[in-house]
């Protein structure tokens, strides 16, 4: 055969056998061997074929204990879970060791693909007034780490991006959240813009330039505003409700006690919601200040504060009116479901690339069932 490192001819040197673990059991499997004189090399093409990894796993028990990996710790998972559901009799570390691979595998892939099998285009949802829409989104969650020999480390943040297609919700009915027909999930501990050049491929994979209005969910945090102008430029950015209320929450128990702040903060609450931001800013404006404490004024500058920087992003009433999501409900169910629910279970600590590449599997399992599918039957080849 031809040395894949050097191009130069390797010899074949006979039979070599592998015991392999399978969804059956053990399998032993002989592979020819070839040697390259000038590379000093052996190469097993056999094993590429099969994809045989390192650790003697076949891709489908391999793609099992990834699976059984992402769901619970990896004792447990190995003691109880593989047992019963596979019969596979496996340790702790190697589900780890074997989930953790596929998922760095995994984030290798997605550094350069925008999604895994064939491009697709969504049935995106039309709003109100006629135009299909797409949503996109992303939040934060921590994550708490472990230095090297158990030592302690500052918890890092994992961000969770989304592209959807929620199901249309009635003007009416706007406190309905509706399920989605359609989701692509990325996780991990990336920086915005590496999260965000990920996102728009995977927008791309399912045909995100087809959608006639782009709507960009976020909850206001540092830097979200020019990230999205540099990913998804053509998207309406709409600061999150809730968030928004927040800001009101603060004001209303500065200013009233009890009851009277929940009674205060409803009222605020439905006129932003019906007035949008610059309705509600009329509103706390003419508040008279002078009746108020010094905490009180305090708060209601910063409140003011703000509302004002964001108030181009709180035309509720608009968004409203043409059918649009004005929460970002779905990303922060995202963070429980794709991270949360794995990852911060009472005691967990994590290194950093652990925590890197389950965020990254998890996210790929709780996306639309083909991605993972596809991923595992990849015709490329699985080395670990």
């Amino acid at each position: 055969m031809t040395c894949p490192r050097c191009r130069e001819s390797a010899r074949f040197k006979g039979y070599r056998s592998k015991c392999v673990v399978s969804l059956l059991g053990e399998v032993r499997v002989l592979r020819s061997y070839y040697h390259c004189a000038r590379c000093g090399v052996g190469q097993f093409p056999w094993d590429g074929v099969l994809r045989l990894a390192s650790h003697s796993l076949t891709p489908g028990a391999e793609e099992v204990v990834a699976l059984a990996g992402i769901q619970d710790a990896f004792d447990p998972v190995a003691e109880r879970m593989l047992r019963t559901m596979s019969g596979l009799s496996l340790s702790g570390s190697t589900v780890q060791r074997t989930t953790e691979a596929a998922g760095q595998r995994l984030g290798q892939r997605l550094e350069t693909c925008g999604g895994f099998g064939s491009p697709q285009q969504w049935a995106w949802h039309r709003d109100a007034a006629g135009q299909t829409c797409a949503y996109v989104s992303l939040d934060a969650t921590g994550v708490m780490m472990q230095g090297p020999g158990g030592a302690k480390a500052e918890g890092r943040m994992a961000y969770v991006g989304m592209i959807f297609n929620p199901q249309p919700r009635a003007v009416e009915d706007d406190a309905v959240s509706k399920p989605c027909d359609g989701v692509r999930y990325l996780a991990g501990h990336y920086t915005l813009d590496e999260l965000g050049q990920q996102m728009r491929r995977q927008a791309e994979h399912v045909g995100l330039a087809a959608a006639q209005q782009w709507v960009a969910l976020t909850d206001g945090g540092n830097g979200l505003e020019p990230w999205i102008d540099a990913h998804f430029p053509l998207a309406a950015k709409i600061l999150d409700f809730r968030h928004a209320t927040e800001y009101l929450a603060n004001l209303a128990k500065a200013v009233e006690h009890g009851d009277a702040a929940d009674a205060r903060l409803t009222t605020w609450c439905h006129s932003m919601k019906h007035e949008g931001g610059a309705g509600i800013l009329r509103i706390l404006n003419d508040l008279d200040r002078r009746r108020l404490t010094k905490a009180a004024r305090q708060q209601h500058h910063t409140t003011t504060n703000d509302i004002r920087k964001n108030v181009e992003r709180m035309n509720y009433p608009e968004y409203l009116r043409r059918g649009w999501q004005i929460g970002t409900g779905a990303v922060e169910s995202a963070c429980k479901r794709v991270v949360n629910r794995r990852l911060c279970a009472g005691g967990m600590r994590w290194s950093e690339s652990g925590s890197n590449n389950v965020c990254h599997l998890r996210a790929l399992f709780c996306s639309d069932a083909n991605q993972w599918e596809s991923f595992w039957r990849s015709p490329t080849p699985m080395a670990a």
